[in-house]
């Protein structure tokens, strides 16, 4: 596919820009159609400003900018994340490297709620990460986790 618009103008001195060259295609997985495996294969249109000579590259809402995977690829590996599979089932059913799959779960952060706590609360340190040691904090009576720090 090719990724072409009319020439916007110039991001940096908003001066008039004309249509450059195509960037290689990028390969780019999507979500897979009937049980194959899928990608698109995507030539972005450069654009070059007359003014200033800076050249830039159409953008799109299927990519983020400097990234090579879709936005609904990376919206099932949320998905998949929260549904508790694990990292490398998770990459290899929407063919992405496992390490892809761990920056998304970096990237999850959670919001604390210690508005009301639990009328007998335990906690404990415990050996995690070769050695080091981590804090459990949870509800005694239903064993809920309340809170899991990386650190004591």
């Amino acid at each position: 596919a090719e990724l072409d618009y009319p020439a916007p103008a110039c991001p940096h001195c908003q001066g008039k820009m004309i249509k450059y060259d195509f960037q290689r295609p990028a390969t780019i997985p999507i979500l897979d159609v009937q049980g194959m495996a899928t990608v698109l294969k995507l030539k972005k249109r450069r654009f070059q400003c007359k003014a200033c000579r800076r050249v830039s590259v159409a953008k799109t809402s299927l990519v983020k900018k400097n990234c090579q995977i879709s936005q609904p690829v990376w919206a099932k590996i949320t998905q998949l994340l929260i549904e508790k599979q694990t990292n490398t089932d998770i990459a290899k059913r929407l063919h992405v490297s496992v390490s892809t799959v761990q920056r998304q779960l970096n990237a999850f952060t959670f919001k604390d709620d210690f508005e009301t706590l639990p009328e007998v609360l335990s906690w404990d340190e415990f050996a995690r990460n070769k050695g080091k040691l981590a804090f459990i904090a949870q509800d005694f009576e239903t064993k809920e986790i309340i809170a899991l720090l990386e650190n004591n």
